[in-house]
């Protein structure tokens, strides 16, 4: 029997994503979103954890469904470096370094491919195309980490709960994570995963506790408390999980729960609007794609932009984007929500039809 979804956690998983894409895209409250997007996908994907088939399926479905798709798209990436640079997608003017944040990109050969495509096999860094996919490198180091723990648990404590010791790894870690930050230090990405770790642990409490039967006018008094709360803390820190930056251990725990809360509450108050939550749902089903593809995604908005204003061709390299004010960041978040799922419908296409045959 198909395990059943449950639509709001699908919603959530839509307006996370959501946010993630407005946060790329030269949102005037990019700071705001950053206080707590990420930290969502982490605790979400805590709730859904499961050992059911053992740690050996466990590892599998992460290889297949997280590192493989990291590898795949870093490496399709790479192999189109010299396309991009024709294309100007990516560019070796020089130019380009005076716009904040960019750099020229070099032609590669094969033995680079080759070579690169090695490191991406062990998280040793990534393309710039494919630079939200931090998260799933992450994802997959935390998620593993956590599985490996809980089936050692499981055995030291002959079946009994893991919830305390777990939370007590999750605070060291955490203490660790904080640790890696003050220093810089941040190999394969090992600093984000133990400043991460304690939300993906948190996400298993938040299944066990979370209570289904919750008035729409608590919720709705939640979310608005979480809503000023996360806009106090915008003006006191910040947080930048891509580069385990965060202003203390204390500050991202409260950002992240607030923002939890926030996004529960959004989610469940529109559960009973059948067209917004269809539509959050189908963004919620399709986040990797998303993931991987929308700054590229966003080359078609600075290409249109370029032509109407005249701009050098080489300007469209610029990352992530390069028009900005007005409702620039609007256009660059539907064609960054859009062209991926546009791409996904063509590849689950052709895949049936293959697989038909």
């Amino acid at each position: 029997m198909a395990k059943q979804r449950d639509p709001v956690l699908d919603s959530m998983r839509g307006i996370g994503i959501v946010l993630m894409v407005l946060g790329h895209s030269g949102f005037p409250g990019t700071d705001y979103i950053y206080l707590f997007h990420m930290a969502l996908f982490f605790m979400l994907s805590g709730w859904f954890f499961s050992l059911r088939g053992g740690l050996v399926h466990f590892a599998k479905r992460k290889l297949l469904t997280l590192w493989l798709p990291f590898v795949a798209a870093n490496t399709v990436f790479t192999v189109c470096n010299n396309l991009f640079l024709r294309l100007n997608i990516l560019t070796d003017d020089a130019r380009i370094a005076e716009i904040p944040g960019n750099s020229v990109t070099a032609p590669v050969s094969i033995k680079d491919i080759l070579g690169r495509t090695v490191h991406w096999c062990v998280f040793d860094g990534g393309t710039q195309l494919g630079g939200a996919m931090w998260f799933i490198q992450a994802l997959f180091q935390i998620s593993l980490l956590y599985a490996v723990i809980e089936v050692l648990l499981q055995k030291l404590l002959h079946g009994g709960d893991t919830l305390i010791p777990q939370g007590l790894l999750s605070g060291v870690l955490l203490w660790v994570g904080w640790h890696c930050n003050q220093i810089g230090w941040n190999v394969w990405g090992l600093g984000i995963a133990a400043s991460c770790y304690w939300m993906f642990y948190l996400g298993t409490v938040l299944r066990r506790t979370a209570r289904s039967e919750v008035r729409p006018l608590y919720r709705a008094a939640a979310g608005a408390a979480a809503f000023v709360l996360l806009l106090v803390l915008r003006r006191i820190g910040s947080v930048g999980l891509a580069g385990n930056g965060y202003t203390n251990p204390a500050f991202l725990l409260l950002a992240s729960m607030a923002g939890w809360v926030l996004v529960r509450s959004a989610a469940c108050l529109t559960a009973p609007l059948p067209r917004v939550s269809a539509v959050l749902g189908y963004l919620g089903r399709a986040t990797m794609p998303i993931v991987i593809l929308h700054f590229l995604s966003f080359k078609l908005v600075t290409w249109l932009g370029l032509l109407a204003t005249g701009g050098e061709s080489y300007l469209l390299a610029a990352f992530p984007v390069y028009f900005t004010g007005g409702v620039w960041w609007l256009a660059y978040t539907v064609a960054g929500l859009a062209l991926p799922l546009a791409a996904d419908a063509v590849y689950k296409k052709i895949k049936n039809a293959v697989l038909a045959h």
